[in-house]
């Protein structure tokens, strides 16, 4: 995945790779998005996963790392209400998202997503979208099993990022009004 350069040396998403030798494992990137205008409808993450498209092997003497299909992602946009189902989950007051139903459920023009943040009968957290295309009636699914200590971190980031996607305007805007007198 080609990343864009913006001045920013750090990535601008968080990212998951889990590769398999057998090229079933997947990948998962959160990105944050915040509204600059008025009618912009972010103040968001998006969540995208991806299937492993080849594995990890060795041409020529050199490793070929694995890659990952991100052209035939899934994504779905994560708000507020979103983000605090799946702390819920990552803080161990619940076992899934959506209480008794199965995930969350996202409804578009194209498609119906269902989001999907479980603990893990092995350990580790189930994070899954389950796409169903309204057209064809097809359905894509990726999901991926993220460590205790990736899901920690995630943890973390995701409490930090509600008070930002809540309030960025106006702390941007104290900001600029600072560095403007």
């Amino acid at each position: 995945m080609k990343e864009q350069n913006d001045g920013n040396a750090y990535p601008q998403a968080l990212r998951f790779y889990h590769p398999s030798t057998s090229g079933r494992g997947s990948a998962m990137q959160l990105e944050p998005r915040f509204s600059n205008r008025q009618g912009d409808r972010y103040n968001c993450f998006f969540l995208e996963l991806a299937a492993q498209q080849t594995p990890a092997r060795q041409q020529g003497g050199q490793r070929v790392p694995a890659t990952f299909n991100w052209q035939e992602k899934l994504a779905v946009k994560l708000d507020f209400g979103d983000i605090c189902e799946i702390l819920v989950v990552l803080e161990g007051r619940a076992e899934k998202v959506g209480g008794k139903r199965d995930g969350l459920f996202h409804q578009s023009d194209h498609a119906n997503t269902i989001i999907t943040c479980q603990r893990g009968d092995q350990g580790g957290y189930l994070f899954g979208l389950s796409r169903k295309e309204n057209a064809s009636g097809e359905t894509r699914r990726v999901s991926i099993v993220l460590s205790e200590a990736e899901a920690l971190g995630l943890r973390h980031v995701l409490q930090s990022s509600l008070f930002f996607l809540s309030f960025h305007q106006h702390l941007f805007g104290l900001w600029a009004a600072g560095s403007a007198g």
